[in-house]
């Protein structure tokens, strides 16, 4: 494992390597890496046989070095789960001009067995990504990753910023007090600044609550001033744009969309795969003539599906065909969810013909 370096930094390879090269020059192997904090499992193979599997300290480099002066010449193609770690392991080897993917976590082909552990989980994603089993995860590039790490951080303030006003509303609850009926706004964040209660440490308590709200509000609003500069970006941009036109989508959530859907035109195949992402299909099974329509299933973010839910709620007012489609559905199954995930649905198809093909938005259109 160890590559040994002449005096000028260049790689010295034994007779043994020299052998060994003409055997591994230009031959597939399938490196499978179960990632973890402390360690790596990785296991090396070819297409019908295991060569190695073995523990390692995390790093990208040290495993390189490992596989070049191992396997010299072969054609190593990687996979690991996504996990995390994000993806830096995957910008490593990509940059080196490795043949690397990342795989949706827990999606490893099952094989029927109960066991579970490191050195199985990396076995079975050499074996797999032999086969070409393995699922990909389509990695976004840095700047992509970036701003979604923002949106990250913004959702926690506003959960944050969510969890304060339940605090301050039970203590006015507990406490009976009369401003537990007024609506929350800045006013109402003055009038609480001067109430006072017997216990000296509660008072003290309820004080820094308010302090941490107005600090976290601030934040909040920072992070809105960066999220609309995104909105700068030469290829977002013109997205962003196109979706704020649709009535009752704001900046926030037209970078939000921009970034997490439509960062790249070729991300969904078709409004229904995408429909599909954001768990707004019903499931369907079917047996003989029987066919049994469930609930939707999320392939990906939950978040996402909750504030594009949200959006429905605010479009199907301000768009005709949207409230056509509304009332449409809601008197057949008698349900406004089903009603408004309907709308949501015929909403996102509408952002797709947009993004993607480009068409104008046009309001009040029969449904």
């Amino acid at each position: 494992m160890e590559v040994r370096e002449n005096q000028n930094g260049d790689r010295k390879m034994d007779n043994q390597t020299n052998l060994e090269k003409s055997f591994f020059e230009n031959k597939e192997l399938f490196v499978g890496m179960d990632v973890h904090k402390a360690k790596w499992v990785v296991t090396v193979r070819s297409y019908d046989l295991e060569l190695k599997t073995f523990s390692m300290q995390p790093n990208a480099e040290m495993l390189e070095k490992y596989l070049l002066s191992t396997y010299p010449g072969a054609i190593c193609k990687i996979v690991y789960e996504c996990c995390f770690s994000g993806f830096w392991i995957y910008d490593y080897f990509n940059e080196k001009g490795y043949s690397i993917i990342v795989t949706p976590t827990n999606r490893i082909y099952k094989d029927g067995s109960s066991i579970k552990t490191d050195t199985i989980d990396s076995r079975k994603l050499a074996f797999q990504h032999s086969r070409g089993l393995l699922r990909k995860v389509m990695v976004p590039e840095k700047k992509i990753r970036e701003y979604k790490y923002i949106f990250r951080i913004y959702d926690k303030q506003k959960m944050r910023k969510g969890q304060i006003l339940r605090q301050v509303k039970a203590i006015l609850e507990q406490k009976n007090h009369p401003l537990k009926w007024e609506k929350w706004n800045k006013g109402l964040v003055d009038k609480l600044k001067l109430l006072t209660f017997e216990d000296n440490l509660f008072d003290l308590k309820f004080g820094n609550l308010l302090k941490e709200y107005e600090y976290v509000v601030s934040q909040i609003k920072d992070s809105e001033n960066i999220i609309e500069r995104i909105k700068e970006d030469k290829v977002l941009g013109k997205r962003i744009t196109r979706i704020e036109k649709i009535n009752g989508i704001g900046i926030i959530s037209a970078v939000r969309m921009s970034v997490y859907l439509f960062d790249r035109k070729d991300r969904f195949e078709s409004s229904e795969k995408l429909n599909h992402h954001l768990g707004l299909t019903p499931s369907e099974r079917s047996s003989g003539e029987k066919i049994n329509r469930g609930r939707s299933g999320i392939c990906g973010n939950r978040q996402l599906r909750s504030i594009i839910i949200q959006l429905a709620w605010k479009t199907v007012r301000k768009d005709g065909a949207l409230l056509d489609k509304f009332e449409r559905v809601y008197k057949k199954s008698g349900s406004k969810q089903k009603a408004i995930v309907a709308v949501a649905r015929k909403l996102m198809t509408k952002l797709y013909a947009i993004i993607i093909k480009e068409e104008e938005y046009r309001v009040n259109l029969a449904a």
